[in-house]
Order: structure tokens, then C-alpha cells, then sequence
């Protein structure tokens, strides 16, 4: 492939390392004082001591909210709910006759309880409210805890507060960053530990989830947005250039990637993110993320897809002539938008799939945000008298071979 424009670079290990002992000291302080320190603490990162957010506050910002809004996130929810609902019938209980007398099967339990991370800062996001709660509401997990930052004013960002009182959330907290993630996982309080710590955050949040991974579960560690775009010469670089932009006005580290196998459509593309970015209300933040992030080159549609499956990105869109066709070319991705009217944002907000996907390559290895997240596969045996006798040696041998006396011994007594 030849590169028209390649990124700079993003984040430093010196930053990582400095952010790595910062939330390290948080997770040990909160871990040995709890309550006492995680107050401390957030009155002096927030300016606020933590709190139980009411749902009455929750029902009254809903109440509050515009018309227009609410028909918004209404059907952003009803879409949200029917897609993950509809998951939920992949994991039904099964059981297989592996041979005669020999039942196996698997049943697949929710955890019992989970956080859901919401973010603030920048841009307070309602719909990450969405994406992560109906999941988790959907896979039957009884315990469903909410975490937010409080606002300058003190208060959570109310659109989040009016999508919790939609979803009829019963327990949210108004606090953030690494020290709501020692919070949930080790227990402050009247805040009590959970098993599942899931959605998106800050380089912090990212941070503390990889270091409690073990004490709880996690759904993945979240890094910088990103897409990445294959476009042919059927593609509307107007459409293009915005898809791109709006994923960099996430974040300065945001990324955004145009691999087009039509020259013209990769320079004219140019043009109009340009274009875009002298008028445009978050151009000091996607500037920035255009000059350090963005990366578009021309190949061929083996070259490019090649190119996409090491890079895993977290969005994929194909505006090409017959992208469902194309799919099968790509096997890493977080969620794939075919087609050049599935723009990523529609995703992000209204149209069903979930917005918490895995980045920085991790796509390799994982998927996004859904109702397995919150279940747990649980396999189960069940031999006859009869299979037991007719395994027992030849497990034992198995065992004999391994050093493990007392594994031969079971086994062995059941061929009586």
C-alpha cells in the first residue's frame, strides 16, 4: 500500500508508567481504608465526597428532559433492548450425549452483579447508560451498579441521570476514575463489592480495571476511539471525510484510518475533512487528533484487508459496492458498518449494536460489549454407572502418566 498521510504518535510509556503508579496508590489506599480514603480522595481529585445517587433525582432529570430528547433515547433504547434481547437466545442451556451414559452440557448464568462505567469529563456520554446497563439487564444480572462522575456543579451530567431513570436504575454512585473502580472492586462503605466491572473511561479508569482484573471481572480495557475505513471508487468522500472526523473530536488520541483502493477518493476525502475542520465547533480537539491520528493510503482490496485484519480496529466501515459480500474478507473488528449510509455514529447512539468495543488491536482476540459479557458459560457432567466403569482405566492410565495417585484411585474405584 502506498500512505498519502501517516499519524504521529500518541501516548508514551513515561505517561503510561506515571498513570500506572498513580492508580496504583489509589487501588492500595482504598483496598486498606475504604471509605475513609476513597473520600479523601475524591475530594481532592472532584472537589466532592462520593454519593448514593436517589432515584427520585433520576425520575425528576428524566421528567425534566426536552420532548425531542426523550423520543431520542427512547428509541435509542427500544433498539438497544431488541438487539441484545434477541442475544440472549444464542446461550440456552444445552446438553450433548458424548457416548452412551456420558451427558455433558453447558448452562449459561449471569453473573450476579456488575458495575456499569459511565463516562464524564469531556464529553459526558447518556448513551454509554444505554449500552452498558441493557445488556446487563438483559442477561438477568440481579445487581446492576451505575458509576458516574459529579459535574463541576457537583451533580452528574443530567442526560445520563434522565437514561438511568429510563432503564429504571436502582443503584448509581456519583464518583469516578480509578478510584470508582477500587471502589466496586474492593468495597467503601455502604458500596459493596461486585463481581463484573464493565464500560468505557480514561486512560485511569482503563488502568485501575487492568490492575483489579482477577479480584473482579472486566469486559475489556478501552483506548483511544478509533475506525478504520475501506472505500472504493463508488464511496462519497463528503461521507467519508465526516465519518472520520467524527471519530477524531473523541479525543486528541482519537484515530481514524481511510484505506481506499481508488486514489481520487483518498485526496478529494482530504479535502473535505479539511473543509470540515475550519468550521466546526470541536475542531480543537479532532485538529489535533487529525494531524496525530489519522492515516489514509491507497492498495489493493487484498492489500487493505490484510492491512485492517493486523490492525483489529475497534470500527469498521466498508463503503464499497457490495460490502456484505466484502465482509468475508475481514475477521478483526470490533463492529462493522456496511455499506456508505451505516455510519459509525448511528452505532454509537440509535441504531441497536453497542458502542463499548475493543481497541488497540485487541479485536484479535475479543468482541464488544453484549449479553455474554454478563454470562457465565458453566459446564456440567453426568455418568452412568455403566460409563464410569468403562472410562475408569483408561482415565486412570491417563493419570498414572501424569504422577497424580489419588486422580487413578478415583477413577479406579468406580470400575467396581
Amino acid at each position: 500500500m502506498r500512505f498519502i498521510k501517516r499519524p504521529g504518535i500518541v501516548i508514551g510509556e513515561d505517561l503510561m508508567r506515571e498513570v500506572s503508579d498513580k492508580v496504583e496508590d489509589i487501588l492500595s489506599q482504598i483496598k486498606k481504608k475504604g471509605w475513609e480514603s476513597l473520600v479523601n480522595i475524591c475530594q481532592s481529585l472532584d472537589g466532592i465526597a462520593p454519593f448514593r445517587i436517589n432515584p427520585k433525582d433520576m425520575t425528576k432529570a428524566w421528567r425534566d428532559l426536552s420532548q425531542d430528547l426523550k423520543d431520542a433515547l427512547k428509541m435509542a433504547e427500544k433498539n438497544i433492548r431488541t438487539f441484545h434481547r434477541a442475544q440472549r437466545d444464542i446461550f440456552k442451556t444445552f446438553e450433548c450425549d458424548v457416548a452412551d451414559g456420558i451427558k455433558a452440557g453447558i448452562r449459561f448464568i449471569p453473573v450476579k452483579s456488575t458495575a456499569i462505567y459511565v463516562p464524564g469529563g469531556r464529553y459526558p456520554l447518556p448513551s454509554s447508560v444505554l449500552m452498558g446497563v441493557i445488556p446487563a439487564q438483559e442477561a438477568g444480572v440481579e445487581r446492576v451498579v451505575v458509576l458516574t462522575p459529579p459535574g463541576k456543579e457537583g451533580n452528574p451530567n443530567p442526560v445520563t441521570l434522565a437514561a438511568m431513570g429510563l432503564l429504571g436504575v436502582k443503584e448509581a454512585w456519583a464518583i469516578g476514575g480509578a478510584q470508582a473502580v477500587a471502589a466496586v472492586a474492593f468495597g467503601a462503605g455502604d458500596i459493596k463489592p461486585v463481581d463484573f466491572i464493565a464500560g468505557p473511561g480514561n486512560v485511569f479508569v482503563t488502568e485501575a480495571k487492568r490492575q483489579v482484573f482477577g479480584t473482579v471481572g472486566i469486559d475489556g480495557l478501552a483506548g483511544p476511539s478509533e475506525v478504520l475505513i475501506v472505500a472504493d471508487e463508488s464511496a462519497d468522500p463528503k461521507f467519508l471525510a465526516a465519518d472520520m472526523i467524527a471519530q477524531l473530536e473523541h479525543d486528541p488520541n482519537a484515530k481514524a484510518t481511510l484505506l481506499a483502493t481508488d486514489e481520487t477518493i483518498a485526496e478529494k476525502t482530504i479535502k473535505e475533512a479539511l473543509n470540515i475542520l475550519s468550521n466546526l465547533e470541536t475542531a480543537s480537539i479532532a485538529s489535533i487528533s487529525w494531524e496525530k491520528g489519522a492515516t489514509i493510503a491507497v492498495g489493493s482490496l487484498q492489500e487493505i484487508a490484510e492491512y485492517a485484519d493486523k490492525l483489529a480496529p475497534e470500527h469498521l466501515e466498508l463503503a464499497l459496492k457490495d460490502p456484505q459480500g466484502k465482509l468475508q474478507l475481514f475477521s478483526c473488528y470490533g463492529a462493522a458498518f456496511l455499506g456508505k449510509y451505516s455510519s459509525v455514529p448511528f452505532g454509537d447512539y440509535i441504531a441497536g449494536t453497542n458502542h463499548v468495543l475493543p481497541t488497540g488491536g485487541s479485536a484479535r482476540f475479543q468482541g464488544g460489549l453484549g449479553v455474554g459479557t454478563f454470562l457465565r458459560p458453566m459446564q456440567h457432567l453426568h455418568l452412568s454407572p455403566k460409563a464410569a466403569a468403562m472410562l475408569a482405566l483408561h482415565g486412570a492410565t491417563i493419570a498414572r502418566a501424569e504422577g497424580l495417585a489419588a486422580h487413578e484411585i478415583a477413577m479406579k474405584l468406580r470400575h467396581m
